[in-house]
C-alpha cells in the first residue's frame, strides 16, 4: 500500500470534500499508472483518501462511456465534460491513457491509523 500526494484545484477539492465529486481523472503518467486500489491519496498534502477503484481507458470518450459524469464533475453538464477534460489535458497527454480514481475519505482513529468512512 502506497501513499501519493495529489494536488487538486480548490474548486474541485471542495467538491471532493463535500462528497459530491468521487472520481478524479488523470492521464497515464507513470506515477499515476502505478497506483492500485487500496492505495492512499493525500489531497493537497492534508486530506487523506483511499482509492476504492481504478478505471483505465484509452481516451476521454471511453472514460465517459463507463464513468458517471456527475461523479467526475458534478457542476458540469455532461455534454460539456469532454471539452473541459480536453482543455486540461491536450491530445498528447490524453494519448498516455486516461485513469479514473474512485476515492473515499479516510479518518484517523486510535484503533486504526486510517479508516474508510464509507464502509
Amino acid at each position: 500500500m502506497h501513499t501519493k500526494t495529489l494536488w487538486i484545484k480548490d474548486e474541485y477539492l471542495q467538491l471532493i470534500l463535500d462528497g459530491r465529486k468521487t472520481v478524479e481523472v488523470r492521464v497515464g503518467y507513470s506515477n499515476i499508472t502505478r497506483l492500485q486500489a487500496g492505495d492512499r491519496l493525500l489531497l493537497n498534502d492534508q486530506h487523506p483518501f483511499v482509492i476504492r477503484r481504478i478505471g483505465r481507458y484509452a481516451s476521454f470518450e471511453e472514460l465517459l462511456e463507463h464513468e458517471d459524469p456527475a461523479a467526475i464533475a458534478p457542476s458540469v453538464p455532461p455534454d460539456e465534460l469532454l471539452e473541459r477534460l480536453r482543455a486540461i489535458y491536450p491530445p498528447e497527454k490524453e494519448s498516455l491513457g486516461v485513469v479514473a480514481l474512485e476515492m473515499v475519505p479516510l479518518t484517523k482513529s486510535r484503533t486504526a491509523p486510517w479508516r474508510d468512512d464509507r464502509n
